[in-house]
């Protein structure tokens, strides 16, 4: 069962040697006069909620008469954590008060600004796992569980067979963590929390730190969202003077946590700054500042705001962006103008060249994809080591060299030698190639209209 959060505070004291697990002889700390109990004075002198006090007495009583028995193992503490989290904010999350946090409810907390530290990395940890922390028990299943199998997990209702998460599961998901330590859910549980636990380390709290030489592609990082489009489009348009200048002046920052944002042809957008919750799981600029992760949040409302009929809205807007668009989808957001796509399968490399010098000249947002490859035995790679189903920046044309120079909205992996390894040496996503070889690998090019 998961404890109160007061009483975990209390077990994490005890533990003394700091195994993060806790044996009988720490908890005896919590008996002053060694009955083999602990009684409700003792529990109150120690800082225990008295309502796991049973729960308490009931594992002492299952270590007893050996003191070095474990009583909380480090997995089942580690659970502990995170249950307890999510207990003790329950009725906060679970908004419409019918006993489960359901999916919407999980992923409108992300957006609450109030969730801060362990609090807030254990939220993360239920939206992105609602489904593996639903599947803990079976209280509200709907239909029975298929058998394990690889291709019957593919099947939604497999998957979202329940209405919500209830306090059974994270009963269940502490049991787990104690009698099957090996459970992957379990494990990727703890991953995902302690990823969640540094949102964005590298991230400058600031808008514009360095003032508008902030606004650059190099630091740009995509999140866990499929909005590469939108991204690669961004860190074009950051690679320009104008752009610097135009990206600057589209974001409004208030001084109270909140800023407004302007996109090109496009109503203002009021947001707040984003949440610890949202930086661990989104996009930033990293040393940069914040300019990024309030740019792709604002984006995120606009599209949201767009659905007039309520049920195509999302409780988190950053799932009306996350799941890939057309290269030009991306280019019209951040520059309001029409665009113009080529097929390079069909594009002759006269054509190419003369598009690029071109639009580079002019100093226009250009952006190229290469698509999901047809062979199922693909593993979504290219033979140069590129990601497939992916949007990426042009920064730049050399027309002496006939070089292209590339960036992937990831900051990293790029295009590799035969051994596999980065052709320039420096995996930051931003690397050169033959215009030529960019033509044989990438599937289409867009650029922003004069």
């Amino acid at each position: 069962m998961p404890l109160q959060l007061q009483t975990l505070k209390v077990l994490q004291t005890l533990d003394t040697d700091r195994s993060r697990s806790l044996s009988l002889q720490e908890l005896k700390k919590a008996d002053s006069n060694n009955d083999g109990r602990i009684s409700a004075e003792e529990s109150k002198k120690i800082g225990f909620d008295t309502r796991d006090l049973l729960f308490i007495n009931r594992r002492m009583q299952e270590g007893l008469p050996k003191d070095k028995a474990v009583v909380f193992s480090y997995q089942e503490m580690r659970a502990q954590t995170l249950a307890t989290e999510i207990n003790a904010h329950f009725a906060e999350l679970d908004s419409d008060g019918n006993g489960l946090i359901s999916k919407a409810e999980s992923a409108k907390a992300i957006g609450n600004p109030a969730f801060k530290g362990d609090t807030a990395a254990t939220v993360t940890t239920l939206y992105k796992l609602m489904g593996d922390f639903q599947g803990f028990s079976d209280d509200t299943k709907i239909l029975p569980t298929l058998p394990q199998h690889p291709w019957l997990d593919k099947i939604p209702l497999q998957i979202y067979d329940e209405r919500g998460l209830s306090r059974a599961d994270l009963d269940a998901f502490v049991e787990t963590a104690r009698n099957k330590p090996g459970d992957a859910r379990v494990s990727e549980a703890f991953g995902r929390f302690s990823m969640a636990s540094y949102p964005a380390p590298g991230l400058k709290r600031e808008l514009f730190p360095k003032g508008i030489e902030s606004i650059r592609p190099d630091h740009i990082e995509q999140g866990e969202l499929g909005d590469c489009y939108f991204l690669a489009a961004v860190a074009s348009l950051a690679n320009t003077p104008q752009g610097k200048k135009q990206i600057l002046n589209m974001i409004k920052d208030h001084g109270n946590g909140t800023f407004t944002v302007t996109f090109p042809g496009k109503n203002p957008v009021k947001i707040n700054a984003p949440t610890e919750m949202e930086l661990s799981l989104y996009s930033n600029a990293g040393q940069d500042g914040m300019w990024l992760s309030v740019l792709e949040k604002s984006y995120a409302e606009l599209k949201n705001q767009s659905s007039w009929v309520p049920f195509l809205q999302r409780s988190n807007p950053y799932d009306k962006i996350g799941n890939g668009a057309f290269l030009s989808v991306g280019v019209g957001a951040v520059t309001g103008k029409s665009t113009d796509t080529d097929v390079l399968l069909i594009t002759s490399l006269d054509t190419l060249r003369s598009k690029l010098k071109a639009a580079t000249a002019q100093n226009r947002v250009i952006t190229a994809g290469i698509n999901k490859s047809l062979n199922p035995w693909n593993e979504g790679t290219t033979a140069n080591g590129l990601p497939m189903a992916h949007a990426y920046s042009v920064l730049a044309y050399d027309a002496k060299s006939d070089q292209i120079t590339i960036r992937n909205p990831w900051g990293s992996t790029e295009v590799t030698d035969a051994s596999g390894r980065v052709r320039d040496g420096v995996n930051d996503g931003t690397f050169k190639m033959p215009l030529s070889e960019f033509k044989a690998t990438y599937s289409m090019i867009t650029y922003q209209a004069k």
